[in-house]
């Protein structure tokens, strides 16, 4: 089923939280993000790109029917439902002469609203596959282990610090929610953390990003509740709404998970692209490890997107990779090396050894990991070039 992205703009604080309450029980209708004059519209439109704007026709600024018909003009991919008080055919036909798909009088009904979005949907985007691609979209990575002491949370903080020092934006989730470290990990001091967007039960992308904390490298993080006792607040549902409202706004999105498997956990997993699956070479996290997969399998989870990362490699411990690769089935998709020591003062320090200690060994291993996800540059056009040798280059090879 796909998701419908949906931008909402309307001057009047209270209808406008009004429509919100509508929406929520609607799952395949994410509210990306909240405009409250014309120009906030367009400009969230640009940046968010959803899939539907719902804007009220007297919006502050530019009014509805004009930011209607610029959408219609500069993105036939974006399409709009116009909200009025005004019930006179005139102003119908002028929305649809803006480029509006409908117009919605109010007060309406939650099944009244549910049926514009859904209608327009169906009509205009549905077949557009393009716009249901995960390239338009941030690749979300969960680190996992099976127990504690592993180096979950140190593997997951460093490829999110190598990443958002590559350029790419990078959300770096703890949810670990009784006893998260990322935030100690990289010397952070949040203000605010999850349990502050579903206090102000905001799941938009401009609510979250006001509750996330930014590190010096790029890094943008959200926090896991500041007590263990707060991580009850936080469900399954809540989780996948994050998730959800803000993928359009990043290009990787890192979750620290804690080693437990619960109904927010398997949440997690649902919405997860790559899953690193962290072992060491110990009997027990052998064990543990080929524990869960089986587990895994059992309940039909795509082993496909399983990648399992090695950390704390040695020589001569009595297991070896190939001997973890035979055990567990799954071929070793990361080799970490031990360094301990630089591990430790990097954690004492609260620095990521990635930014800190590049030229490092376990550094670079990392980086390198990075360096995969991120895949291949393209290989920029020499515009330099007459266009006579630009077809030659087409035709022959450069």
């Amino acid at each position: 089923m796909a998701t419908i992205k949906l931008l909402i703009a309307d001057s009047k604080e209270d209808w406008l939280n009004n429509v919100k309450r509508m929406l929520i029980n609607m799952d395949d209708v994410c509210i990306v993000g909240e405009a409250r004059n014309g120009q906030e519209a367009l400009d969230k439109a640009k940046e968010l790109q959803p899939h539907i704007v719902l804007l009220d026709i007297d919006l502050e600024g530019i009014d509805g029917l004009k930011v209607t018909e610029i959408l219609s003009k500069d993105n036939q991919n974006i399409q709009a439902i116009i909200m009025s008080v005004k019930s006179s055919p005139e102003y119908f036909r002028q929305a649809m002469k803006s480029g509006a798909k409908d117009y919605l009088i109010e007060p309406f009904s939650n099944q009244d609203l549910s049926d514009a979005i859904h209608n327009v949907f169906n009509k205009w985007l549905k077949d557009k596959a393009e716009l249901f691609s995960e390239d338009n979209n941030a690749k979300v990575i969960t680190f996992f282990a099976t127990k504690g002491g592993v180096g979950r949370t140190t593997l997951a903080v460093n490829l999110a610090a190598a990443l958002a020092a590559k350029g790419k934006r990078t959300l770096l989730i703890d949810a670990s929610l009784q006893f998260g470290d990322v935030a100690l990990t990289l010397d952070l001091h949040p203000k605010c953390t999850i349990n502050d967007v579903i206090e102000k039960d905001e799941f938009t992308p401009d609510g979250i990003e006001r509750r996330i904390t930014k590190h010096a490298c790029g890094l943008e993080v959200l926090a896991a509740p500041k007590e263990p006792a707060l991580a009850e607040a936080v469900n399954s549902k809540h989780i996948q709404q994050i998730i959800d409202a803000i993928k359009p706004l990043y290009q990787f999105i890192i979750i620290d998970m804690p080693a437990t498997i619960t109904e927010k956990e398997l949440a997690i997993l649902d919405k997860t692209s790559l899953l690193f699956l962290v072992a060491t070479l110990e009997i027990t996290s052998l064990k543990n490890t080929k524990s869960l997969l089986k587990t895994l399998q059992d309940i039909n989870y795509d082993i496909s997107k399983i990648k399992i990362i090695l950390n704390k490699d040695m020589p001569d411990v009595g297991i070896d990779k190939a001997s973890l690769e035979a055990g567990l089935g799954i071929p070793v998709y990361a080799t970490i090396p031990m360094d301990s020591i630089l591990v430790q003062v990097s954690l004492n320090k609260g620095e990521s050894f990635v930014l800190k200690s590049p030229a490092s060994l376990i550094s670079r291993t990392i980086i390198d990991v990075a360096e995969k996800l991120i895949g291949p540059s393209k290989k920029p056009v020499n515009t330099n070039k007459s266009a006579i040798l630009r077809i030659k280059d087409l035709l022959f090879g450069s």
